[in-house]
């Protein structure tokens, strides 16, 4: 019981250590946030799995991420510091030209620069203007001005505002606040469902209402089409 006890403690004082340090996801992580959660999981560890450790070798994880904070607020407000904890974009190809000794310098090999440009779709070199690795380790592309894909910019195409849908209904429970933010009501969206024949809104999964007044519905575990929009009235 000791240690299913201090596998409890240790899962909340982690939880609520990386969520002070914001939401980064895996790929953000530079690597000193790298080694930060190493040595806090070599800490949670060492007090889960050894009983003669005490309480207050949790106390060392706390250090830890205040030292983080700390830096993350100090490269924050300086740039030398944001480059000596984080680096530096580098760049692998400029103007179409290959940067060997910056791909020798940051430890890669041209196929592994190759297989990068690959899984964003790009098979011929000559194709890329400019190729740039990032401080979260992924490689950013430009492609030249040729063999960009058309924008309706480009050929003078009219378009139409398109913001973030609205979630309306989620798991068969009405969202009530974001249907007020759209000036909509509960009768309102129950007519449009009944238009589609639902009359349940358990049986709706989600329901989505796009900026331009269509409404989006999914049912639960139904292999009825039932997703067509439903323009406002």
């Amino acid at each position: 019981m000791s240690a299913l006890r201090r596998s409890i403690e240790s899962f909340i004082l982690a939880l609520v250590l990386l969520r002070l340090t914001g939401r980064k996801s895996i790929s953000q992580l530079n690597y000193f946030d790298f080694l930060t959660v190493n040595m806090m999981g070599g800490l949670f560890s060492s007090y889960i799995t050894d009983s003669e450790q005490g309480p207050d070798i949790l106390l060392a994880p706390m250090a830890i991420i205040a030292l983080d904070l700390l830096a993350d607020r100090t490269a924050i407000k300086s740039r030398s510091a944001r480059k000596l904890l984080e680096g530096k974009p580098v760049v692998f190809i400029k103007n179409g030209k290959i940067i060997e000794k910056n791909i020798t310098k940051m430890h890669y090999n041209i196929s592994e620069v190759l297989a990068a440009l690959r899984n964003q779709g790009i098979y011929n070199l000559s194709e890329v203007e400019f190729a740039v690795l990032e401080i979260d380790g992924k490689i950013s592309v430009l492609k030249k001005s040729q063999h960009r894909p058309l924008t309706p910019r480009d050929i003078n195409v009219p378009t139409q505002y398109e913001g973030l849908s609205s979630i309306v209904i989620s798991d068969g429970k009405i969202l009530s606040k974001n249907l007020q933010n759209n000036n909509l009501s509960h009768d309102w969206l129950k007519d449009k469902l009944k238009e589609q024949g639902i009359n349940d809104i358990s049986r709706v999964f989600l329901a989505s209402l796009a900026t331009d007044g269509s409404l989006y519905v999914d049912l639960k575990d139904s292999s009825t089409d039932n997703t067509a929009p439903i323009p406002l009235a």
